[in-house]
């Protein structure tokens, strides 16, 4: 939502409202990668990704830091390498990631971008959890990651979370 409306305005961020409940039902059926492939569609088709760039520095680290808790980030912070695994696209948290968790690397869905800068609103994965999961296994190839931090409903065998120790 505040990607919609802080690079594009009110219209964008209106339209994204009003498919909410659709995308909420999406969620709620177990359809999470088209409820996100739906968001990630609407807030960004159509909008520079240097636009996308700025509201990722500018806008987006207040709204992570406060999702944060003390106890994950004193966890996170004390491993030797940090990976921060998401389901949003990379341009719009790896800044923060970096930045302000000293993250090594950063996996996300990748957006599609046309030649003249513009995101196309699609994302290069079909399958993002599948995805996500080999690049993390292609990261982590001599060895498995020691912790993994996630919420509880994602601890299951298909997410990056099952390859940790």
């Amino acid at each position: 939502m505040l990607v919609a409306y802080e690079a594009s305005g009110p219209i964008r961020f209106t339209i994204l409202l009003f498919l909410w409940p659709i995308i909420a039902l999406f969620d709620v059926f177990g359809y999470k990668n088209a409820a996100l492939k739906l968001m990630i569609f609407v807030a960004t088709s159509g909008v520079r990704e240097s636009e996308i760039k700025l509201v990722a520095r500018a806008v987006l680290p207040k709204f992570y830091m406060d999702d944060l808790s003390k106890d994950t980030w004193r966890v996170f912070s004390s491993c030797q390498k940090r990976v921060v695994v998401t389901r949003m696209p990379r341009v719009m948290v790896e800044r923060f990631v970096k930045e302000h968790l000293r993250a090594d690397e950063v996996i996300g869905t990748e957006l599609m971008v046309n030649g003249f800068g513009f995101v196309t609103g699609l994302i290069r994965e079909t399958d993002i959890d599948q995805s996500i999961l080999r690049r993390v296994g292609n990261l982590f190839v001599d060895r498995r990651p020691h912790i993994g931090i996630g919420r509880p409903a994602e601890m299951n065998s298909t997410t990056v979370l099952s390859l940790c120790q």
